[in-house]
């Protein structure tokens, strides 16, 4: 796999895509071939970050800056300025509402700064479309695990110790969801899971 001095890392959630976000992938791809660059510079779709108000959202690595509501006319000055002259661009900065300065790192960003993330760690640095990507990743170490060492009574426990919940609105104990389940009548059983 080839490394690349710089990737840009364009979300292709939901709501970026719905925002045009595959666009803004595609002038950015234009613009680094223009330029002769694409042995130097990959542009990469992602999972959701999560601010999908912001999107379409980008984060260039590895300086971590974070763009927001680019559109395809942005692609050109995001290469000329930031990928060539290292000037990252102001203008598609987050600005916190009732403050002038924008913030250029996402791990500063107050939506950003207090997660803590566990499942969604790979979140907008994978793409969500290559699993050799999440496997590199130690993605599937948790289910080869409970495959193969757990009993199906100690993964519900194992679960219900981490305190994972849905991200719906009520945020319900995944651990017990998966107990109601198990203790279920009948050998068919089905969880509904909202999963994008």
């Amino acid at each position: 796999m080839p490394e690349y001095r710089m990737n840009l890392m364009v979300c292709a959630g939901t709501g970026c895509v719905s925002n045009k976000s595959l666009r803004v992938k595609e002038a950015l791809e234009r613009e680094i071939e223009k330029r002769e660059l694409q042995d130097e510079v990959e542009v990469v779709t992602t999972g959701c970050n999560g601010f999908c108000a912001q999107g379409p959202i980008m984060v260039v690595h590895p300086d971590g800056i974070f763009y927001q509501l680019l559109t395809e006319e942005d692609a050109p000055e995001v290469v000329e300025e930031h990928v060539l002259k290292g000037r990252p661009v102001k203008r598609l900065m987050y600005i916190p509402p009732k403050e002038e300065s924008p913030i250029p790192r996402m791990e500063d960003i107050g939506f950003f700064k207090k997660q803590q993330l566990i499942a969604l760690s790979n979140r907008g640095t994978i793409s969500p479309d290559n699993i050799e990507e999440y496997i590199a990743r130690d993605g599937y170490r948790a289910l080869a695990k409970a495959l193969t060492q757990m009993t199906p009574e100690g993964m519900i426990e194992e679960i219900k110790k981490s305190g994972l919940r849905g991200r719906g609105g009520a945020g319900f104990p995944t651990g017990l969801k998966w107990e109601f389940c198990s203790k279920a009548p009948g050998n068919e059983k089905y969880v509904i899971c909202n999963a994008d």
